[in-house]
């Protein structure tokens, strides 16, 4: 009798043995399907610090760079020219056209219009014309051994700074300045002659049709004033 309670109680020691490798095989099978499952819903990343960390497999990520801007673009900008000081607004006087004045070196001209000047085919360095580039139409500087002496007007609407050019009449510009005004030099033109020692040898001139209508003004010193076309000789 106590041989069967001895052998009773080994069986009923084996069983438990065995119920509790089958609970643990069956826990470990759960948790790997759980763990597939969970896989193919998400991907696993290395974040910043270098832990790993799980973002959905399928959201793309999209970077935008702003626009920059370099030095060299900036100094590109602020090199652009804004067309030349030269323009149908400046006026004409006895000192010269708007920045550029009689008595300034060729050198100094560029500089004071504000772009190049492109000499006129014909004459010489001794006595050349030169108008600006892209500045107004019409207009020729007149250098003396690369010195500028006069200011042509041939077309376009720069007035003296009184308001008188081309399309003015002689009575006009007569009343305006009374005996300041003489005629000549030539048969078709009047000049303004001023009082003022500092430009006492210089002249405003314009050129008048048959009818007493302006159709050319000059402005510089003499002797070079005196004739309608320089630089012919």
């Amino acid at each position: 009798m106590h041989q069967l309670d001895s052998r009773l109680g080994n069986f009923a020691a084996r069983w438990r043995v065995l119920a509790a490798a089958a609970a643990i095989a069956l826990l470990v099978s759960a948790c790997g399907l759980l763990s597939d499952d969970e896989t193919d819903a998400t991907t696993t990343t290395a974040g910043e610090d270098g832990a790993m960390t799980e973002t959905e497999a399928d959201t793309p990520t999209m970077v935008t760079a702003a626009p920059t801007t370099t030095a060299a673009d900036d100094a590109m900008a602020e090199d652009e020219p804004d067309g030349p000081d030269v323009t149908v607004e400046s006026k004409l006087s006895t000192a010269g056209l708007g920045p550029v004045q009689i008595g300034h070196s060729l050198d100094d001209a560029r500089t004071a219009a504000g772009a190049l000047l492109i000499a006129v085919p014909g004459g010489s360095d001794a006595c050349r014309y030169y108008t600006v580039q892209n500045g107004p139409e019409g207009v020729r500087f007149l250098a003396v051994n690369a010195e500028i002496v006069r200011v042509d007007i041939e077309a376009g609407p720069i007035t003296t700074i009184s308001g008188y050019g081309i399309g003015s009449t002689r009575s006009e510009i007569v009343e305006a300045f009374g005996d300041r005004i003489e005629d000549g030099p030539g048969l078709s033109a009047i000049q303004y002659v001023p009082v003022d020692a500092p430009d006492i040898d210089k002249r405003v001139v314009w050129e008048v049709d048959e009818a007493g209508a302006v159709i050319s003004l000059r402005a510089g010193r003499l002797p070079h004033i005196e004739p309608r076309v320089a630089c012919t000789g």
